[in-house]
């Protein structure tokens, strides 16, 4: 964290080469990004239309559930690696106009990329050359990001240029947030329903719908990635919700983790003890999907308020 505030690395040698070893990761993750769309989807119109529709004497959609899905961890994924390379694109020695066109550039390529497959299922079989176009694009900046962190040596700028870029990093992943807030909603209602009887049938089952009940196996086994998840996500949202007064912060702080370890615990409870704990896994997931749009809220009102100009205030 000390280096996403101040940029130094003066004095600093360990994290200099953890910062060139964690590129090299994303290079990786780069790379294999191409492997697991070929994979997947496929290089040509044909293979993406047959993936989304199927064959054109066979037709078949995927379901809307598992592209919301897809969607909620690739904007969880995505958000965070855009955080973190264009962090590192604010420290280097590159055009302002440029760093900033880049940075709102993957901001807007997150999204587009996220969203894709939904884009194509709403716009039909002709739009399935838009999945390869968003994600080539997007590789493209990834790409140019490493480039730029590898060869434009990284700078320590205390300066009120590095505090504007950094409040408009922030208040790009602000809309994220908001993003992955309503997708949150559109996954669940889609996923689940937001009656009682929808979230009772979801996980105890209903014969006469031929819905089996959830195993407390696979809960746990669901609930154990999204602690990590969660905390992950937590902590980087609330590390720039300091900018409003500590007492507040505090209070979201803990309510924000209270009511994520709630809404991840739910369905087991459910299924453990019945029906009484649906109010419980309803009431914890909107009172939770609440708190991140807030937190969203507050980082857009207060930069806008002091006009990006991003208040450290001696934070490492």
């Amino acid at each position: 964290m000390r280096f996403f505030w101040t940029g130094s690395l003066k004095g600093y040698k360990p994290i200099r080469i953890g910062i060139f070893l964690f590129t090299i990761f994303i290079f990786l993750f780069w790379a294999g990004a191409f492997v697991h769309f070929g994979f997947k989807y496929g290089y040509s119109v044909e293979k993406v239309e047959r993936y989304f529709f199927g064959e054109s004497d066979f037709p078949f959609e995927i379901s809307i559930a598992q592209i919301y899905e897809e969607a909620h961890i690739s904007l969880f994924v995505f958000a965070l690696l855009f955080l973190c390379v264009s962090a590192l694109v604010i420290y280097s020695g590159i055009d302002e106009r440029f760093k900033l066109g880049l940075i709102l550039s993957l901001a807007i390529l997150v999204i587009l990329y996220s969203f894709s497959d939904y884009i194509v299922i709403l716009l039909g079989r002709g739009y399935a050359f838009l999945k390869i176009f968003v994600f080539l694009l997007f590789q493209c900046l990834i790409f140019l990001s490493l480039v730029i962190i590898w060869f434009k040596r990284l700078e320590n700028r205390k300066g009120n240029g590095a505090s504007k870029f950094l409040a408009i990093l922030i208040f790009s992943f602000a809309l994220l947030n908001l993003a992955f807030v309503g997708l949150n909603f559109a996954l669940f209602e889609r996923k689940i329903g937001f009656s009682i009887s929808n979230v009772v049938d979801y996980y105890l089952g209903n014969p006469e719908r031929f819905m089996k009940p959830k195993s407390l196996s696979g809960l746990v086994e669901v609930s154990y990635f999204h602690f990590l998840a969660m905390a992950l996500y937590l902590i980087t949202l609330i590390h720039f919700v300091y900018i409003v007064s500590d007492r507040f912060n505090i209070a979201l702080t803990i309510f924000l983790f209270v009511f994520a370890f709630i809404d991840n615990l739910g369905g087991i409870l459910i299924v453990m003890f019945g029906r009484a704990f649906v109010g419980v896994k309803l009431f914890s997931f909107f009172l939770f999907q609440f708190l991140l749009f807030l937190s969203s809220l507050i980082l857009i009102y207060r930069l806008i308020t002091l006009k990006f100009n991003f208040p450290n205030r001696g934070r490492i």
